[in-house]
């Protein structure tokens, strides 16, 4: 679970650069299209290169981009599928590691460039916040260098709590911290001791609560944070509640099928199995037509998509 919250890092941008390259690099990203999405971003860092963000997103869309080759971006709704779940893994790429590292390093030198100038800058210390959350990210996932990743959480919650305190009206300021207390407290209880010897402690409903306050009344955070709000949902075994965040999700975000994947996982959880099946045929009818773009579903989703519903229809009934 922490590694799955931790996949989903922080995009947003204030509002004043939400057009053009931006909005189509947002939308694919929703959208699970990484590719599309690096490609946009590109275009923001050559038309922005001195602001921070774009470099941010960048590098968030190439870390997802590398997520999703190594198959770490996906559904909950096969994890006891043992066929899914035995393929061969990829192995990281230097390359892109190295790129992302940059990229990073690059876009937290321009938020210190401008904190240096204007201490209290919202925009550069909440992006400065979002970069040490993403490279948290980036160490726990891919480097597997598990103590970078804490170090780089706990200086992140450290400056989101910051931009709360000097900007109390951004509430999506608190999204870092919120994600960072709630991964904490969710930690196994020997590994929270562990930790708690440095001081560094979390809170899971502290952090709960956060994020459902960014979800409900955030601005450039929102969508982020009903994301994440929902991972909380499942994670809590709040399955109805989670099942329909997804839904909302997949309403919003049409060619994110893992959207529907997962709000179709959560009506199994919830004991819905007929809502489920309905949903699971749905998506396989949008794959097969090629509907908001579900053909692109990988072979290895789409086999074992087939087996979900087989699985439910002999259940529940293949009506």
């Amino acid at each position: 679970m922490q590694a799955c919250l931790w996949a989903i890092a922080l995009l947003a941008l204030p509002a004043a650069v939400a057009s053009g390259p931006y909005a189509a690099g947002t939308a694919h990203y929703f959208n699970r299209e990484f590719d599309e999405a690096v490609h946009a971003f590109r275009q923001l860092v050559e038309r922005e290169p001195e602001n921070p963000s774009a470099h941010f997103l960048l590098a968030k869309a190439l870390l997802y981009q590398e997520l999703n080759r190594l198959g770490m971006v996906g559904s909950s709704a096969f994890g006891h599928d043992e066929e899914y779940n035995d393929f061969e893994k990829p192995k990281p790429d230097p390359g892109i590691s190295a790129r992302i590292r940059g990229t990073l390093d690059l876009a937290a030198d321009l938020c210190t460039g401008r904190l240096e100038t204007h201490p209290s800058d919202r925009d550069a210390m909440y992006t400065h916040a979002r970069v040490l959350a993403l490279r948290a990210t980036f160490e726990f996932m891919v480097g597997k260098a598990y103590f970078k990743a804490l170090a780089n959480g706990r200086r992140a919650r450290a400056l989101s709590y910051r931009v709360a305190e000097l900007h109390p009206e951004f509430v999506d300021g608190l999204l870092v911290a919120g994600l960072d207390e709630y991964i904490l407290g969710s930690l196994p209880w020997a590994v929270r001791a562990l930790i708690a010897l440095s001081g560094y402690r979390g809170h899971r409903r502290k952090g709960a609560e956060m994020i459902a306050r960014v979800a409900s009344d955030g601005t450039v955070s929102r969508n982020e944070a009903r994301v994440l709000f929902a991972l909380v949902q499942r994670r809590e075994r709040r399955y109805a509640e989670a099942a329909a965040s997804f839904r909302s999700l997949a309403e919003d975000f049409p060619r994110a099928y893992t959207f529907m994947l997962e709000s179709a996982a959560m009506e199994v959880a919830a004991g819905n199995g007929k809502e489920a099946l309905a949903v699971f045929r749905e998506v396989e009818r949008r794959r097969a037509a090629d509907e908001h773009r579900y053909g692109r579903m990988p072979e290895r989703v789409t086999a074992a998509l087939g087996r979900r519903i087989a699985d439910l229809e002999e259940e529940f009934g293949s009506d």
